[in-house]
């Protein structure tokens, strides 16, 4: 009875295991049959123009475009289309006429789009966006630029309509942006010829040395901080001076100066950064046509500035700028010439002996060597300055053949007196005075006072032209304590 009984459960079981398999291949072919495919078309527009008008969204940092690619239906199940955007082509459209002249393309990757786009099914388009780098539109201002947006490899038998699977995007940049709103890196001087001695920003002046500052500015709303690369450019000076661009000036060698990096930094949230270099006063002072002669042709050095870090370098404005050194304009030891007054029978200040000009031995003065007297006073000058004034006014321990040199400015053309102030115990002494490197007094007897320090004047005349000129005080035959000139105007 038993065996019975187990042989209908396994009959039982048996036909439930068909019955189920019956079932189960009928829903797989339900399914199968209910999830055909049917294949759709897809198209993009022809053409997509960015204007004023137009839905794109533009910060800081990027344009982002929505496009669109449309089913000739909704699509039957999810599939994939790769995307690519091309500039290649943008030319051979331009010569073909399909864009117009003057059309460029966009710098190469400057335009992207996603790889690949996933459409869903039961749509019947399906968006991506085109984004384009802000410094591309700027770097193509005021062009229209132009990119190909390709479709391509439709998946699960869709496809692209013929003629239909490329589209031209061009973004009119004078629509986007305002002028006054790119990003340009230029030089922030007013002219692309500077003389330092014309504003007191761009220097500073040291004991040793001249720090000079040429400011590198940003247009445009600042942001993270950036880099830019300056570089000497000799041959730009030479180029200019010979073609009559650069009037009185000389090539200041790249030898004489010491650029503080080839780099520029420009803070974060910053417009400005600066091109710093230096040069030794005294160095820059040498170059002059003779001692104590002014400079005619002055010293000049050029700096170009590439390769930022981001934003793009300027197209209208400086990207070079010659800056020209004046040596006359460092020599005044109060930084500005003494004045001669104009006015006739009315007395100068007095220029007193130790307020000679900077430049060092042989360019603002020849002493024998030895530090007599005040051996802290201007070093490291070995002139001789007289310790018993204070203030420090008078030199002493002259030797034959030494001068002295003094920046001054004649107010006015004329005949001048000039009162040189000298103490000797000596009837032998002698002097001369130069201006401009010219010796104009010759060889002029220098009174007997009986004791250094009894300084009296000893009376010339000089014929001086209105301007700047350098006033050199020559020792033909030295034994005397030197305190200084007054020149009164006669004539």
């Amino acid at each position: 009875m038993k065996k019975i009984f187990s042989n209908l459960q396994l009959g039982l079981l048996g036909l439930v295991v068909v019955l189920a398999s019956s079932c189960k291949h009928e829903k797989l072919a339900d399914a199968i049959k209910t999830q055909s495919v049917t294949s759709v078309t897809a198209s993009i527009d022809a053409k997509l123009e960015i204007g004023s008008k137009s839905k794109f969204t533009l910060d800081g940092a990027y344009l982002t475009v929505p496009a669109t690619i449309t089913l000739s239906s909704a699509a039957s199940t999810t599939f994939t289309i790769d995307l690519t955007p091309n500039v290649d082509t943008v030319a051979s459209l331009v010569s073909s006429g399909v864009l117009p002249a003057g059309t460029a393309a966009f710098a190469s990757g400057s335009a992207t789009v996603v790889r690949q786009v996933t459409v869903p099914a039961g749509v019947t388009s399906i968006s991506f966006d085109v984004i384009v780098s802000r410094s591309a539109l700027e770097l193509g201002y005021p062009k229209d630029i132009a990119a190909v947006i390709k479709l391509s490899n439709p998946t699960k038998g869709n496809k692209l309509a013929d003629g239909k699977s490329n589209m031209i995007l061009v973004v009119h940049t004078t629509e986007l942006l305002d002028a006054s709103s790119i990003h340009e890196i230029a030089f922030g001087t007013p002219s692309n010829v500077v003389t330092i001695a014309n504003s007191a920003s761009y220097y500073v002046k040291g004991s040793l040395s001249i720090t000079v500052n040429i400011p590198i500015t940003l247009q445009g709303d600042p942001g993270a901080s950036f880099t830019v690369d300056v570089a000497s450019a000799p041959d730009s000076v030479t180029k200019y001076i010979n073609n009559g661009t650069l009037t009185k000036s000389q090539l200041y060698p790249n030898s004489k100066i010491s650029l503080s990096t080839p780099q520029v930094k420009v803070l974060d949230g910053a417009n400005t950064g600066f091109l710093t270099f230096t040069t030794p006063l005294n160095t820059l002072l040498a170059v002059q046509p003779g001692p104590a002669t002014p400079t005619v042709d002055i010293p000049t050095v050029a700096f170009t500035i590439s390769n930022p870090s981001k934003y793009q370098i300027t197209k209208t404005k400086l990207k070079t700028v010659f800056v020209k050194l004046d040596p006359n304009f460092f020599r005044p030891y109060y930084g500005a010439p003494f004045e001669i007054n104009s006015a006739i029978g009315v007395p100068s200040s007095p220029i007193y002996a130790v307020y000679y000009d900077f430049g060092g031995e042989g360019v603002a003065y020849h002493d024998d060597g030895n530090k007599d007297g005040d051996g802290s006073f201007r070093l490291p000058d070995f002139v001789d300055a007289n310790p018993d004034y204070t203030p420090r006014t008078v030199v002493g321990w002259t030797s034959d053949n030494e001068w002295l040199s003094y920046s001054i400015n004649v107010e006015q053309d004329g005949v001048y007196n000039v009162d040189t102030y000298l103490g000797s115990g000596y009837s032998d002494c002698f002097y001369s005075i130069f201006v401009d490197g010219v010796k104009i007094n010759s060889h002029l007897p220098v009174k007997n006072t009986s004791d250094y320090r009894n300084q009296q004047a000893n009376s010339s005349t000089l014929t001086l032209t209105k301007g700047y000129h350098i006033l050199k005080m020559f020792w033909d035959h030295a034994a005397f304590d030197y305190r200084g000139v007054i020149f009164t105007r006669k004539s």
